[in-house]
Formats: structure tokens, sequence, C-alpha cells
């Protein structure tokens, strides 16, 4: 076998979120590069770092660079971040060596109008190194202090095409039907439900900016230089000791969304007896998931190489149940007709919108004055929301920090909705007092466990190799609640959502030397784990963690192993019957959910209805809510409670 394209091995940190094939397997994970500069440890030797280590001048305050060798009218934008304690941080630039001498003097600028005071300082580029500057050591002009908010790597901009996409009201006077906290998932799609559909008027409020007006995915170009997930994530909190919550949220219009993957598996049928019933009702009918599905435009097909790889593993696979895993990729022009080829391309009236995004959803609808476009939307994005303040049972005003101009602003709302995330919403709910009968605010933030094994290798003899093959497929055993996984099986994962203009750089980062290659994924569902909890600081601090990690599927370990060996016996790979599966249990910010949970019985922090138990108008819309982690991606089910809650609140406002 060969082993310089199995995925290698850490006996340290068997655990892999994620991996990916660029020439060879690389395993990605979030650590400190060079001189403990946050980012991801792969790019380090790439970068020259430059730092400025402060406290004092913190986001909302904006430091910059200046330097000799770009002129010194051309800033270069940096990224500020905290240590893990919370005493201190540090702005960060990394500058390619390429581009830059191996010396060149440098000046800080603060808030884009203050230059440091005194020379300016000499820097050696070297590869993969830092060069670190003191807030002692460095002055500027005195400055009126700002709003600091605590959030590591919060992009703040007002651009020309950023003011004209979303301009935003801030009249502060007006009473809107609904007050949005959050583009994301849930909340964008709450917005575009009731402006289009109901006819409401609706304020969204976004602590981000117009970072990207599209999916990523749809976008040309290499994600890792263009616009790479981890290069937007926001550090908004901190893990407490044994904490091991990963990675960071994205904050910007849409949210979460632009950068996802576009998976939209359902929940199994009994994995809905653990949700209130009514709802549980709502997603199994034929409105639930089915209009989920369209709105996020649920691809038909992959070709016939995966119809046919479907349709054998069937015939092997009889205790599994065997589809094509479910994304969001528009395919507007493919119709099935009765004939030798089940799917045809028919009309080309519709253009293909890629994978759904809810800034693409937004942005689609303020481009039109129309009762379906902005005539009932307004979105005022840089607007951090620090409190709801309340009245007795009544939600009355959403304060928030205008992070451009800074200044404090109110806004009103016959209903108010956090859609903010699962670790955003519990915190505005903490910050503003929210009255809480049964305890549970912040508490039982959980992830479902996965399980991932990659890089096996299928030989030219087997009548599944192929290099231009690809398939994405979904399987799970018959045995519902007694075998709890879903199985992904990837076929040269290389060509998931690539999307290149340039044929010669596409053929070049496809090329797998003439091998075919295989991954297989396992994911569980999990109850809430009670002893996971979010804590509030105080205003401008990061919440503070508490997220254990997953153990509760560790026993299907086994079983899956059992199961991967026979998918690769069965398609003739290459691997060793004994390896093991590498668990990934620690629990990450994008799946996890549960810290304002769910309950028929009031025994939650919010009803079926998703309505604040002690609140008449006050309500939720996102992951935060879900009462059990499902074993699949949680977009999907998201989307549909979203949907339920529109129809729900058109009823009330």
């Amino acid at each position: 076998m060969d082993d310089s394209r199995q995925p290698p091995r850490d006996e340290d940190r068997p655990i892999w979120p994620f991996l990916a094939y660029h020439g060879g397997w690389e395993r990605l994970e979030y650590s400190p590069p060079a001189d403990g500069i946050p980012g991801f440890s792969r790019l380090s030797p790439d970068f020259f770092f430059i730092t400025l280590v402060t406290e004092r001048f913190a986001p909302n305050h904006t430091v910059t660079l200046l330097n000799s060798w770009d002129g010194w009218d051309a800033e270069v934008i940096g990224a500020y971040y905290a240590e893990e304690d919370g005493q201190g941080g540090k702005w960060v630039f990394a500058l390619p060596p390429a581009r830059y001498p191996k010396s060149f003097e440098i000046r800080f600028l603060l808030d884009h109008a203050r230059p440091m005071l005194g020379d300016a300082r000499k820097v050696d580029a070297k590869p993969g190194t830092a060069a670190h500057f003191f807030e002692g050591d460095i002055q500027f002009p005195p400055v009126t202090p700002k709003f600091a908010h605590g959030y590591d790597n919060l992009t703040t901009t007002r651009t020309k095409i950023q003011q004209d996409a979303v301009p935003g009201n801030f009249d502060e006077t007006i009473l809107y039907d609904v007050v949005i906290i959050g583009s994301g998932m849930g909340g964008g799609v709450l917005a575009d439900a009731l402006t289009d559909r109901h006819q409401k008027r609706v304020l969204v409020l976004d602590a981000g900016s117009l970072v990207f007006p599209t999916q990523v995915d749809n976008l040309p170009g290499n994600p890792d230089n263009l616009a790479a997930s981890w290069n937007f994530e926001v550090r908004n909190y901190v893990n407490r000791p044994g904490s091991t919550l990963m990675f960071g949220v994205q904050m910007n219009l849409g949210g979460r969304s632009v950068f996802w993957e576009g998976l939209i598996p359902r929940m199994h049928g009994w994995e809905l007896a653990h949700w209130p019933a009514k709802v549980g009702a709502y997603l199994a009918s034929r409105v639930g998931y089915p209009r989920a599905e369209r709105l996020l435009r649920k691809c038909r097909t992959l070709g016939t190489y995966q119809d046919a790889l479907v349709k054998e593993l069937r015939s092997e696979f009889l205790n599994l149940r065997v589809t094509d895993l479910p994304r969001s990729v528009h395919q507007p022009n493919l119709r099935r007709r009765p004939s030798a080829s089940p799917w045809s391309i028919t009309e080309v009236r519709a253009t293909s919108t890629g994978v759904f995004s809810t800034a693409d959803l937004l942005l689609d609808s303020l481009s039109f004055g129309t009762t379906a476009g902005k005539d009932n939307l307004t979105i005022n994005l840089n607007h951090l929301v620090t409190g709801i303040e309340t009245a007795g049972t009544l939600a009355t005003q959403v304060v928030c920090h205008d992070l451009i101009g800074g200044v404090e602003r109110k806004y009103r709302g016959k209903v108010v909705v956090l859609a903010a995330g699962s670790l955003e919403s519990p915190r505005i709910a903490m910050a503003s007092g929210l009255t809480d009968p049964n305890s549970k605010i912040g508490v039982g933030l959980t992830d479902h466990p996965a399980f991932f094994c990659g890089g096996f290798k299928l030989p030219k003899s087997s009548p599944y190799s192929g290099t231009q093959h690809h398939a994405k497929i979904l399987l799970w055993p018959k045995g519902g609640a007694a075998h709890p996984y879903n199985i992904e099986l990837l076929i040269n994962p290389q060509y998931w959502l690539a999307r290149h203009a340039d044929d010669d750089v596409y053929q070049r980062i496809t090329d797998t030397k003439g091998e075919t290659w295989v991954s297989i994924n396992f994911t569980t569902d999990s109850a809430l784990n009670d002893a996971n909890r979010l804590h509030y600081m105080g205003k401008g601090a990061k919440l503070e963690v508490e997220s254990l990690p997953n153990m509760s599927r560790f026993h299907l370990r086994s079983e899956m192993i059992a199961v991967r060996n026979h998918l690769l016996d069965f398609l003739g790979a290459t691997y060793n019957p004994a390896d093991d599966i590498y668990h990934g249990n620690l629990g990450t910010v994008h799946h996890a959910g549960g810290s304002l949970r769910m309950s028929a019985t009031h025994a939650g922090v919010v009803d079926e209805n998703l309505k604040f138990e002690a609140y008449t108008n006050l309500y939720c819309c996102d992951v935060s809510v879900f009462p059990r982690i499902p074993i699949a991606n949680p977009s999907l089910t998201l989307v549909a409670l979203a949907q339920r809650l529109a129809d729900h609140l058109a009823t009330v406002v």
C-alpha cells in the first residue's frame, strides 16, 4: 500500500475533523502557526507575520499597517486575536514574503486616520517568523476610547457596494412587525418568508458586514486563497479548562450559510420522537421538509456513475438504505424523462443559483422595490445587539451598537426573534437578564459525534475505479434507533464542489495521478448534555464555554468499522481491516445546538412555537432551539423550522 497517500497519523491528537486532498492528503486543524499567531498551521510557512500586542486598541478600534514597500498610503488589513485566557491580545498582519523584500519599514495606523508617533520601524521578512511590537513602544495621538465588543476578527466595513446594496434604515421611531437578530440560515429564511409570503415589515440586525454577496463555492478560484472560512471565523468565546469546543462563528450577511458545504439530509422518522409532536408531524408532512428542500434547491443527480453505484449498493447492502447525499446545489435545467437516460437537459430559461446562502436570498430581495422585495425588508449591518429591553412579559426594544457610527441604537418590533446562533442568542438572552423559569438558558450546548476515515485507494482492477468518477452517497442502517448513524461515502472527493474557470488549473487541482480515492464518514445523534454550559462574563467580554467531548456514541465504533470494511471490500479498495476510525467528538460551533432548547411541556426555554416561555412576543429561530442534536447536518431542519415560524408569526402580527 502506498502510505504516502494515506492520511497521516498523529498519536497525540487522533481527532481529525477535516481531510482535504491537494495533490496528497492533508489534515486541516485550527492551531497556532509561527510564534503563536492564530490561524491554520499549514499556511504559516508561506507568510511573515507582524504583530502589535495591545489591550487598549482592541476592536472596535482598528489598527492597520503602512509600509515603505507598498507605498505609505496603502493600508494592510489585519485581524485582532485575544489570548485564550482573555488576558491581552494582538493585531496580526500576515504578509507573503514573495511580495515583500527582505527588509523594509513599517508604521501602524489607528482607526485609518492616526499614524503612530515617532520613527518608522525596520523589519526583516523571513517566512514562518514574526516581528512583535508592543503597546508601550508604539504610541498614537490621543483618541477617544471606542466601544469594546470583544469579538476577534470581526470584519467591520462600509464599502460603496455595501452602502448601495444594503442601505439600512436608522430611524428608531419605526415600529416593525418583526425584528430579527441575525441573518444566517434561520434569520435570513425567516425574514424572506415574512416579507415575501406574508407581507410583514421586517428589520434584520446583523453585527457583520457584506463580506461576500454569494455562497463562497459559487465563486471562482481556490477557496483557501479567496474565501477560506477560517479567515472569517470570529472568536467570540473562550474555552474553560477541559472544554473542547472548536472553531469560530461567521458574522456577516448570511452568517454561516455563506460558508457551509450544502448538505441537506432529513432527520429520520425515529429521531422525530425526541421532538415536540406537533413539530415532528410538521417536519414529516408534505409541507415541512419538502418546502425547505425546494427553497434550498435540492439537487437531483450526480450522473450515471452515481446512479449505477447506488443501484448496486442497494443490491449488496440489504440492511442499509442507500440514496444520493442530498445537497443544496441548483440544477434548474434537469428534468426526468422516460428514456434510457432518466435525466435530460430541457429548457435553459433558469440560471443556476449555485449553492444556497441567505446572503444570495436577501440581496436578491433588496435589489427589487416590490412587495416581494425591499418594500418590506430592511437590513442594518454592523449593528451588534447588546441586549433586549423588556417590560413584564413583553420584549419592548432591541438595543444594539452601530459599530461604524459608534452610537447606540434601539429598535422596536411587535415581535422580536433571536436568530444569532447557538452561542450568540443565549449570550443576548443572558445579557438581557431574561426571565428563565426552567434555568435552561445557556445550558446543554451539544454537537453530534462524528467518525472519519479516508484516503483509501481503489486499484485499477476495481469496477468502480476511474479518475473521472465522482459520487457522494448517503447510507444508513434500516434498524432505526438501534443503529443510529448516517454514512457518507465519497468517491474522488477532490471533485466535491470544484468550480474553476481555468481548465488547466482544474486539471491540475483534480489530478490524482491516476488513482481513485474513497472516504467514508459516520455521523450520529446525541441527547443534550446539561453539563455543557455557557457563561456570560459581562459587556464586552467573551462568553466562557464548558463543552465536553461527546463520547455518547463511542460504543458504535466497532460496528462502524465493520460497515466501513464491508463497503471497502465491495469497492475493492486497498486498506487494512484493523485500522481504526478517527473520532471527531470534540464539538464545533458549526453544528452544536440546544442552548435555548424547545419543549412541548414548558420544561425548556422556548415552546413548540419557538416562543420564549416567559414572554409573549419573543422567539428564537436557530439551532439553539433543538431539543436533541440530529444525526444529519442541521441546516435543512432549521430552514423548515424558520418557514414554520413565519407561518405562525403571520397569525400573530
